[in-house]
């Protein structure tokens, strides 16, 4: 089950859009287990996460994640998580209102906004209750990447892709993002497929391979070019997509004519 069924779970958006960031926070590795470990993390939150935040207090609630540890992430990381988030919305009542003070709809897409968040949140207090901010590449730096670095930003875009696209897949939250702007979530099963259809010639799955699929999808649909994310994850999560060229299980896929492997 896709972890965003976790975030349906709750009726009312400002829990949904905590729950939402939670999971994008977490997905890292298989289905199964990021499923396992947001459920395990919004069990903790109770009914409501949006409450859960704003009553966290990091003396009398840090034992509670003392014995989370998932991938590369430990308790103190998500402490820091909740408490920057707490910060926020102290600040600006939601996410989206935080993240729109730093949106401007004149940039070409969402990355230069998206530097400008990632940037704010890293600037929020840490003290007294945490040291300094973690470098690049450790611990919460994994979700709160920055485009100007390179990197591909896969779960902060994977978190605007459910908070701004208005379909059945996506919540559709915030409205005042354009779904145009948005950039692909990239991991490794889009870098593969996208190489593969000639969607990108780039070979690194940084920021400009992500920019480059996008781009290209735009061909198809360019008020909504991420709409195709869901589906050309789920061709490389089901293995549908075989890594070498397969003669015999590839002969009846309807884009082996576009597909470079064959």
């Amino acid at each position: 089950m896709d972890p965003l069924e976790l975030v349906r779970n709750y009726s009312d958006p400002k829990d949904r859009e905590i729950a939402g960031l939670i999971a994008a926070f977490l997905a890292l590795g298989r289905v199964e287990l990021i499923r396992k470990s947001v459920k395990a993390v919004l069990d903790l939150f109770g009914s409501s996460p949006h409450a859960f935040v704003l009553n966290y207090d990091p003396v009398r609630d840090r034992e509670l994640f003392g014995q989370f540890n998932y991938r590369f992430y430990q308790g103190k990381d998500l402490e820091r998580f909740v408490w920057w988030t707490q910060r926020i919305l102290e600040k600006d009542k939601t996410v989206e209102q935080f993240f729109l003070r730093h949106y401007s709809a004149s940039d070409p897409d969402i990355g230069p906004s998206l530097s400008r968040f990632v940037r704010a949140v890293l600037s929020l207090p840490s003290h007294p209750f945490y040291p300094d901010v973690p470098p690049k590449g450790s611990g919460i730096r994994h979700f709160l990447a920055d485009p100007d670095d390179g990197s591909g930003c896969k779960r902060l875009n994977l978190f605007l892709r459910w908070m701004v696209r208005r379909d059945k897949l996506d919540l559709g939250l915030w409205r005042r993002v354009s779904p145009a702007k948005l950039i692909i979530p990239l991991d490794v099963h889009i870098a593969r497929l996208g190489v593969k259809l000639g969607l990108t010639k780039r070979k690194s799955a940084d920021w400009k391979m992500a920019l480059e699929i996008t781009e290209s999808l735009k061909r198809f649909d360019p008020d909504d070019p991420v709409r195709y994310d869901f589906a050309l994850c789920k061709v490389g999560m089901l293995h549908t997509c075989p890594d070498p060229f397969d003669p015999f299980q590839c002969s009846n896929c309807p884009l082996i004519s576009f597909c470079g492997a064959s």
